[in-house]
Parts: structure tokens; sequence; C-alpha cells
């Protein structure tokens, strides 16, 4: 039986397979008969955001990055209640924030000034560290690019800053470095094993 259940928060570049590896491990969880619940940054309600990300309406980077911080504060409430009720697996969280908004030599500021706030920490993070070339080439077979997923530079610099994240262990003690050139199979049973070691689990997936 469970004895805690997991906050798990899977960050990397457009295209590293988050959302796909989420669902893997919804699977997988449900298979154990626990309960789950998904969250997904930028929330639908980050409507800003989305106008910018599609190239509907430009943010300067310092509005950008307090519409982001915005939309995070606002679904804490909700992430505390379902985590105390089950598993939450999250598309992205405040991490996504400091590494995509740190670009351009910002991501100490970034940093400091995410880590004033009291964030809900997740208990594990799941980094799906992929190539730029390749998170391109496989979002530009899904869908046209936003202004993000179609610049190169921006994105090498945000696979820097999250390597940077990683490091120190930003936000949470335990992360886990994937590696998402492999294939997806692969990649979500190295994720069950590092969600079956972490410090809450007591169930094997």
């Amino acid at each position: 039986m469970l004895m805690g259940f997991q906050f798990i928060a899977f960050e990397g570049i457009d295209g590293c397979g988050k959302a796909t590896q989420v669902d893997e491990l919804a699977r997988a969880i449900r298979k154990k008969r626990q309960p789950f619940v998904i969250h997904k940054y930028p929330t639908t309600s980050a409507q800003s955001v989305h106008e910018h990300l599609n190239g509907k309406h430009k943010l300067e980077p310092d509005a950008l990055f307090a519409a982001f911080v915005d939309d995070l504060a606002a679904s804490q409430p909700l992430l505390e209640q379902d985590r105390k009720k089950a598993w939450v697996l999250s598309d992205r969280y405040v991490i996504s924030t400091a590494a995509y908004q740190g670009v351009g030599g910002r991501l100490e500021e970034r940093v400091k000034q995410l880590a004033s706030r009291p964030w809900i920490k997740p208990d594990l993070v799941i980094w799906l560290d992929l190539p730029v070339e390749e998170a391109m080439r496989r979002k530009a077979a899904q869908k046209k690019p936003d202004v993000h997923e179609a610049d190169r530079a921006f994105l090498e610099s945000v696979r820097k800053n999250f390597d940077a994240l990683y490091r120190m262990r930003f936000l949470c003690a335990e992360w886990r470095r994937i590696d998402a050139t492999q294939k997806p199979e692969k990649i979500a049973a190295e994720i069950r094993s590092a969600v079956e070691t972490g410090p809450l689990s007591s169930i094997n997936l």
C-alpha cells in the first residue's frame, strides 16, 4: 500500500516527450488502482502567455515572467488539495519558468525571484534531456512551432539553463536526468524505476 503520494514534475525543452511520459506513468499508476491527477503549465487560464507563444500578442520579458509566475501561484491551492489525495503528475512547473525566462543571462536573477516564493515543492523532478535539433524536428512534425519551439538559439540556451538547474537541484533535492533520445518504452521504464526508489514510494510500478 502506498504510504504517501508523490508530486512529480516533468521538465525539459519543447519536444522532449513530457506529455507522452506523463501519460505512460499515469497508466502505470492506474494499473495499481492508485488515484492520480495531471497538471499542465501554463494552464488554460494563462491567456496572455498562450497569446504570446502563439504570436498573437508579444509580452516583454518581465511581463511574460510575471504572467507565468501569476499562473503558477494561482494553481497552488488546487495543487495542494490534489497532492493530499492523489499522485500529482505535472507537465512543467516552476522549473520551466526559471529555465525559459532565465534566457539572456538572467537565470540567476530568475532563480532568486522564484526562490523567494513559498512554492509547493515536487518530491521528484524528471528532466527529459534532448538535443535541440531533435526536439525541433519532432515539434515540426507535430504542429506549427510556437515562437519558442522555432528558435534554435533560444532552445539551446534553455537546455543549458535546465542543466544548471539540475546541477543546483533547484526546488527539489531529487532530480533524475533521463536521455530523451531513447525509445519511449525505455524512457518509461527508467521513469518507473526512478519513482519506485523515490522518498515516498512503496509500490512497484
